[in-house]
């Protein structure tokens, strides 16, 4: 689902849209790269979503200033 967001971000050309799929996309290989570590699945989540969320932040950061 959330490659589904990023691909049609992307043929739409609508860059925000692909932005929020790769930050999901980031926040889902964070949580599944954690699983060796341990550690719950809420702590897991958080910690990938966090990290989606401030790739999400600067892009659209980038996004709006950069054009």
């Amino acid at each position: 689902m959330f490659a589904a967001v990023l691909g049609y971000g992307v043929l739409a050309h609508w860059p925000s849209l692909a932005v929020l799929g790769g930050g999901l996309l980031i926040g889902k290989a964070v949580l599944n790269i954690l699983a060796p570590e341990g550690g719950t699945i809420l702590r897991r989540s958080l910690a990938g979503y966090a990290l989606g969320a401030i790739y999400v932040a600067a892009g659209l950061l980038l996004i709006h200033y950069g054009s």
